[in-house]
């Protein structure tokens, strides 16, 4: 669909700033070309964008129910949209603005765009002539960078919706007739990985990243800069499949050949009490025993007593209660039910209201992000481990046929951390083996060790990504939704129809009641109500309570 030039520019600037004004912006206006004329505000215009993709993913946005979509955190509580789009029998997500969890969805898409729209106005500034240190020495370190976030937020928009607009330095605005259209996921993650190439490409030569434009936790190389697109590329190849037939048909030579280049070190963003590196994901949907409980279906595989299959037999949900795992996998418990084990707790006693639904219940809740939750949300957080790569190199050597090369990978973590024995290529078929199946309590291949281990090991650290792997594997329960409009508010801008994906009856797009016509008062009113929505939220920042 072709846009007029009207609601090109509003989608652009309005999403992008956040501006709840729905007045065209003047992209020529001389009072912009100043304030990207400095070059320590181009550089600040790029440096900072960062954070907005950070932003997207971390703060109070729609992959903390995603979370609960997979089965890895249990909650029926109703923040962003937890207990709506986790709870059986599974629901399709309400596109309508006025939503209550509208907003954990269309803040994606407006950091996103917001991310976008800075490093495309600093880019188009060092284009335009606008010199970056001495004679222009940083300009190299600027555009390399530019190109790497512009990556991570196309490969965030890719993952998570099902069309999008492709914005960067190359997109004009002014020509009536190359105006940009939305472009289909596919299309979307393609500019990505291009994006992901041009940070490589651009990164040949030395220069060193500021530690405060990545997170305040360390300075990158050039070279660091390379590796952590190569990283971000593999994850991208593999995570936006929709389904088992994308995630078989992904380019796996392609993916270990990224991974070769990806390196050997953690990424990790240090927040404290001022800088924009905290992460409601991390610290509250995902350690707070306040806010929820490890999902059964994500831990039970390991469990030795049958009470697991005993539970997930229960076709009707409402009669799963807690039980306790009995299990030989030292990352849940410490050889006894109520013993804590390397990355799990237990918690006796629930907080979630009976009614919701005893099966959101559970006896056990994540640790690894404890520390922060502790601190309210200070600490270090975890967003690309680089044992992520072995996981990844994983799938991708079973994929291609190396099944002892994808054994012996995950057998590291397994072993050391799981003190688990060793899988072969037959999985783990030992008297006590883990993972066993949820209904059968059979011992598992090769092929659900590799989930179970990713699982375990992985959680939480890439925004989604427990959310994507399941979707790619196919493990989502029947009816979730595997991806995510345009925000209702975007499509109520552009004039066009709401739209939905997910529950019961509707495999696709599933269209929804059309409200009364639009008018410019109206869309007006409800922007100017979205945005007061938001700043209650952005007011709120890192220290969010339990919503009924």
């Amino acid at each position: 669909m072709k846009l007029s030039k009207l609601l090109a520019v509003v989608v652009i600037a309005v999403s992008a700033a956040a501006c709840g004004d729905l007045e065209v912006v003047n992209l020529n206006d001389p009072d912009r070309e100043r304030a990207i004329s400095t070059p320590t505000d181009v550089e600040a215009l790029i440096a900072g964008s960062f954070s907005s993709w950070w932003g997207s993913g971390h703060y109070s946005r729609i992959f903390i129910p995603m979370t609960t979509m997979a089965d890895a955190w249990s909650s029926s509580w109703g923040n962003f949209g937890m207990r709506e789009m986790g709870s059986e029998p599974r629901e399709g997500w309400n596109n309508d603005p006025s939503a209550t969890y509208a907003s954990s969805l269309f803040n994606v898409w407006r950091d996103s765009y917001k991310a976008l729209s800075g490093v495309r106005d600093g880019v188009l500034a060092v284009q335009g002539g606008v010199a970056l240190g001495v004679d222009g020495a940083d300009n190299a370190r600027a555009l390399a960078f530019a190109s790497f976030v512009q990556g991570m937020a196309l490969a965030r928009i890719a993952t998570t919706f099902d069309k999008a607009f492709i914005i960067d330095e190359n997109t004009s605005l002014d020509d009536p007739n190359a105006l940009p259209e939305l472009s289909s996921y596919t299309e979307v993650a393609a500019a990505a990985i291009a994006k992901f190439d041009a940070a490589v490409s651009g990164a040949s030569s030395s220069f060193t990243i500021p530690a405060a434009w990545v997170g305040y936790n360390s300075s990158w190389s050039n070279g660091r800069l390379a590796e952590m697109a190569h990283a971000y590329k593999a994850r991208l190849m593999i995570e936006v499949a929709r389904d088992e037939a994308a995630r078989a048909a992904v380019n796996w030579s392609g993916v270990l050949a990224e991974v070769a280049a990806a390196g050997n070190t953690d990424f990790e963003l240090l927040g404290d009490d001022t800088n924009w590196a905290w992460s409601r994901l991390h610290y509250r949907a995902g350690s707070h025993e306040g806010w929820g409980r490890s999902d059964y279906q994500w831990i039970g595989p390991s469990d030795q007593s049958g009470e697991f299959q005993a539970w997930a037999n229960l076709t009707n949900v409402q009669l799963r209660t807690p039980f306790h795992i009995d299990t030989d996998d030292r990352r849940i418990t410490a050889g006894s039910p109520t013993a804590d084990g390397k990355y799990q707790k237990f918690q006796a006693g629930n907080n979630m209201r009976a009614e919701r639904g005893t099966y959101h219940w559970g006896n056990y809740v994540d640790s690894r992000w404890r520390h922060i939750r502790l601190n309210s949300g200070n600490g270090i957080h975890g967003a690309f481990p680089a044992k992520e790569l072995d996981y990844i190199k994983a799938e991708a050597l079973y994929r291609t046929g190396n099944m002892q090369g994808a054994a012996d990978l995950i057998n590291v973590h397994r072993v050391a951390n799981g003190e688990l024995p060793p899988v072969t290529v037959d999985g783990d078929q030992s008297a006590r083996c883990v993972p066993r199946h949820p209904t059968t309590g059979a011992c598992q291949d090769l092929w659900e060790a590799i989930k179970y281990e990713k699982r375990i090991e992985l959680f939480h650290y890439g925004a989604g990504s427990d959310f994507f792997d399941d979707r790619g594997w196919g493990d989502l329960v029947t009816n979730t939704t595997i991806q995510f409009p345009v925000p209702g508010a975007e499509l109520d801008l552009l004039l066009m129809e709401i739209y939905s994906f997910g529950g019961a009856g509707n495999p696709g797009a599933a269209p929804q009641n059309r409200r009364d016509a639009i008018d410019p008062e109206s869309i007006r009113w409800k922007r100017k109500a979205l945005e007061a929505y938001d700043e209650v939220v952005q007011a709120e920042g890192k220290h969010g309570q339990v919503i009924n």
